[in-house]
């Protein structure tokens, strides 16, 4: 099954991609979580109490206006019935002069307006009637609450009094108590973010000793410690860090100890290894000079002898100097100067030389695979001698007729380099002993070529590769990085 394409751990890791990160640090973190918490708490507040003052206010005028409703009809009732206009416009002036007043009238049972607070209303219809009172909430662009109060005698009507207040005041009052609880969010902000952020001290600065600790220990210093004092989470957590520090400082110095005794087994292990090699290596060449020696001392000897004995002596001082070029080669390899080079030169340089060497089977067939560009990194004289020991050990693994496949191939920023023979390959369980030094399965071998090779690799920042299968033959490989040819 296809995978989404959509996984959670993409989501997130989108949605990490749009958050800051400054937003990642525990501060900020605990600054915007108080602030916020402020700003809601102090939100709510302010909105209750905005609603609350909002209700009471629109309570209290309405009452205020029944009331002055009320009043207007017991001071209209007798000049209403008498027609005394002097006296309702009195009434009416009285009522106008109130400054939550918008308007006051007093209407007759015709609907003719006797007495009024506005200009050019007096005598004419009052028009559409109000029929019930306002309440509250008003429409969006209605600033008047209409009352309307009867005029009756008994239960007989015989006018009616109509009386607007203004909510201009009331929205005024309104928006000040808005705008007072926004200065109050945002003073709670303010107090809010200061008080976090003195509590982020706190709490962050104790963190960043114990992460300026805990780097110093990465870095190797064992010895840091940290003194955060307090009984709280970052205390105990400052103790358990001291405690850890000290317990890896003494593992450190137990594993120090322990490996400078398997180093120095290890080295007198070797430095034994080594003298045994040496003296096995050199004791049959010393005994045959020594025989030699003591033969051409005998002054009777034939002159065909002679020759003989020279001959071996020849011989064995020449495999005395191999053996010693080896552990010379072994012990003390130079410091390889890595340049840009093209290695297909190379490699047709090493194999021309050992078309020169006479233990070269006429018998092997050479075959080169190389990339349009073989440029990469390598100290010539060092990669020279791992050339000449992997395709020797490939020459005499093939042991008469047989191919030999040298390949360079280019994977990314490395080049592989690949020999491959169709020789008797290795036993599967000696594939991983043949890298150690003094291991070989020849009677002439010194069991170093392959290990000078692995050390030389080791210092181009590789390590040779061996895949064999015996009776069919074996491959040896490494990388090498590339360079560009310009």
């Amino acid at each position: 099954m296809d995978a989404p394409l959509f996984s959670a751990a993409s989501v997130r890791r989108r949605q990490r991609r749009w958050i800051p990160r400054p937003f990642y640090t525990l501060r900020v973190r605990l600054i915007i979580s108080v602030a916020l918490v402020h700003v809601v708490l102090m939100g709510l507040f302010t909105w209750e109490a905005v609603e609350r003052q909002s209700h009471e206010l629109r309570l209290e005028m309405v009452n205020q206006g029944r009331s002055l409703a009320s009043m207007m009809v017991v001071a209209s009732t007798n000049a209403l019935l008498a027609e005394d206009l002097a006296s309702l416009a009195e009434v009416t002036r009285r009522v106008g002069v109130r400054e939550d007043v918008a308007y006051g009238e007093v209407v007759d049972m015709r609907g003719f307006v006797l007495a009024s607070t506005r200009e050019g209303r007096v005598g004419r219809m009052v028009g559409p009637m109000i029929e019930r009172n306002d309440r509250f909430p008003l429409a969006a662009d209605d600033r008047v609450l209409d009352l309307r109060e009867d005029v009756l005698i008994g239960k007989d009507r015989v006018g009616f009094v109509l009386l607007g207040l203004s909510t201009i005041n009331l929205d005024n009052a309104l928006v000040d108590t808005r705008n007072r609880g926004i200065q109050y969010i945002l003073l709670a902000l303010v107090i809010g973010s200061v008080a976090a952020w003195l509590l982020s001290l706190a709490v962050t600065r104790n963190l960043r000793d114990l992460t300026q600790a805990a780097k110093k220990i990465g870095a190797g210093d064992l010895n840091v410690r940290v003194n955060v004092p307090g009984q709280d989470e970052t205390g105990t957590l400052a103790r358990a860090f001291n405690l850890m520090a000290a317990s890896l400082q003494r593992s450190s110095r137990q594993m120090e100890q322990e490996h400078r005794k398997r180093t120095e087994a290890e080295r007198l292990a070797c430095v034994g290894e080594m003298a045994a090699s040496i003296a096995h290596e050199i004791r049959n060449p010393m005994v045959a000079l020594i025989n030699s020696v003591k033969l051409l001392e005998d002054s009777q000897l034939p002159a065909g002898d002679r020759a003989a004995v020279v001959d071996i002596v020849n011989t064995e001082s020449s495999r005395l100097q191999r053996i010693l070029d080896d552990f010379l080669m072994f012990s003390r390899l130079p410091m390889p100067k890595l340049e840009s080079g093209d290695l297909k030169t190379l490699v047709e340089q090493t194999i021309g030389l050992i078309g020169q060497d006479p233990r070269y089977g006429e018998g092997v067939q050479f075959e080169c695979r190389y990339e349009a560009d073989n440029h990469c990194r390598f100290d010539s004289d060092l990669m020279r001698q791992v050339l000449l020991n992997l395709i020797m050990n490939a020459i005499q693994a093939i042991n008469g007729e047989g191919k030999l496949i040298i390949r360079l191939q280019r994977e990314q920023d490395h080049l592989n380099v690949s020999i491959v023979d169709s020789g008797r390959g290795i036993p599967e369980d000696m594939v991983s002993e043949v890298t150690k030094p003094f291991f070989t399965s020849r009677k002439d071998g010194t069991g170093l070529g392959l290990p000078v090779v692995q050390r030389i690799l080791a210092q181009h920042g590789t390590a040779l590769s061996i895949t064999s299968l015996e009776g069919y033959g074996t491959e040896m490989a490494f990388d090498l990085e590339v360079t560009s040819d310009e």
